[in-house]
Formats: C-alpha cells, structure tokens, sequence
C-alpha cells in the first residue's frame, strides 16, 4: 500500500464516520421525539415539560370573572 492509497483510505474512514454520526444524530433526534409524545407528563419533567395546574378560585384576583 502506497502512501497515497493510505491518506485515501484514512480520509474515505473520516468521511463514512462523520456521515454515519450524522445520520445517527437525526435518527435518534427522529425517534427521541416519537417516544416523547406517548409519556406522561411526569417522565417528560427532566426535559423541561412542565403542565401547569388550573388556578384555584383562591388564585384569582377579585376583579377577574370566571
């Protein structure tokens, strides 16, 4: 093997991991995001999912009307 035909060889690996990374990246990105909308809101609080609750009638200001 020539050392061209190993600089070719290393780059050629170079590139086939950055793509596969990529590509990796978005399919887990792609099925994270599948997942997520089928669990309850308690599994989705370390992600920073927060439903708040209604406000009690003793929250409210005087003024506002229901």
């Amino acid at each position: 093997m020539t050392f061209m035909e190993l600089i070719q060889v290393i780059g050629l690996t170079c590139a086939v991991t950055v793509l596969l990374t990529l590509f990796w990246q978005r399919i887990r990105l792609y099925l994270k995001a599948h997942v997520e909308q089928y669990l309850a809101p308690r599994y989705l609080k370390p992600c920073g999912v927060r439903h708040r609750k209604p406000a009690s009638p003793s929250m409210r200001a005087p003024d506002e009307t229901v």
